[in-house]
């Protein structure tokens, strides 16, 4: 089992799945030795960034938002539902106003929210941060902001961010390791959001890493081919077994013939 596989099996595509492989590849020394050193680390990097990147399709912030959308994403940093049909689709004069003052970024006349975007697997957003993650991955990132988009330093800036961000008294990696996914996603998204699908995503890259597919996986497999594992929540409880063996039941096989069988499926 291989990056390449575990890197693949996350993708939108076998293009975007060599992009990614290919600058995890020129940097792997790079990304040990930042901390993600082991299979679970490596697969909660991987299935991570797929989820922030839709599957490694984007790496800058979408920011096209309807006056709708705008109203309840960013409803704080406007006066009025009035006020913000000023700003619908119009993603640089939207960025300006609501990263405005904020992360290190100056007034919205500056253009630093614009300027400081979102960029990245993992979205990096704000003045202090680009020149922080710069610093460690030696690239001035303060005055070429548009390479934090770059498939190599997308990999740099997420192993550093999750090597050095902390939840509860421990590093994303170390969350990791349990492995925790919740903590892990509190820590890149400051909630849950999408968590079923991160820890999909995961488990995908863990089990084409090790050749092991995760309890989450399974569930997410059972759960898509019309069965009931109940929660996606990677513990093997009654509902997962029961769905499990009433699988084996209608496939007439088990173990690895039956993971495959699934995965067919979707």
């Amino acid at each position: 089992m291989s990056i390449t596989n575990a890197i693949t099996v996350c993708a939108s595509s076998s293009i975007t799945a060599k992009a990614a492989s290919d600058a995890w590849a020129e940097n792997t020394a790079a990304i040990e030795a930042i901390g993600v050193n082991n299979d679970r680390r490596r697969a909660m990097l991987i299935g991570q960034c797929a989820h922030e990147s839709a599957k490694f399709r984007t790496r800058f912030e979408n920011l096209n938002y309807s006056a709708v959308g705008l109203w309840r994403t960013f409803k704080r940093h406007f006066k009025s539902e009035a006020e913000v049909e000023l700003f619908h689709r119009q993603p640089e004069k939207i960025a300006n106003r609501v990263y405005a003052g904020r992360m290190g970024n100056g007034n919205s006349a500056s253009g630093d929210g614009w300027r400081y975007r979102g960029r990245g697997f993992l979205q990096l957003t704000g003045r202090n941060n680009y020149m922080l993650y710069g610093g460690l991955i030696g690239v001035n990132l303060g005055a070429e902001p548009d390479r934090a988009a770059e498939v190599e330093q997308c990999w740099l800036i997420a192993a550093h961010f999750v090597a050095r961000t902390r939840r509860s008294g421990q590093t994303l990696l170390q969350w990791a390791d349990i492995p925790n996914a919740e903590m892990v996603t509190l820590g890149i998204n400051g909630g849950k959001h999408g968590l079923v699908d991160r820890k999909v995503q995961t488990g995908r890259a863990f089990a084409a890493l090790t050749g092991q597919a995760t309890t989450a996986e399974w569930q997410s497999l059972l759960l898509n081919a019309g069965f009931e594992p109940g929660p996606i929540d990677g513990l093997d409880g009654p509902k997962t077994r029961a769905a499990m063996a009433a699988a084996e039941a209608r496939f007439g096989v088990s173990g690895e013939a039956l993971l495959e069988k699934l995965r067919a499926i979707t």
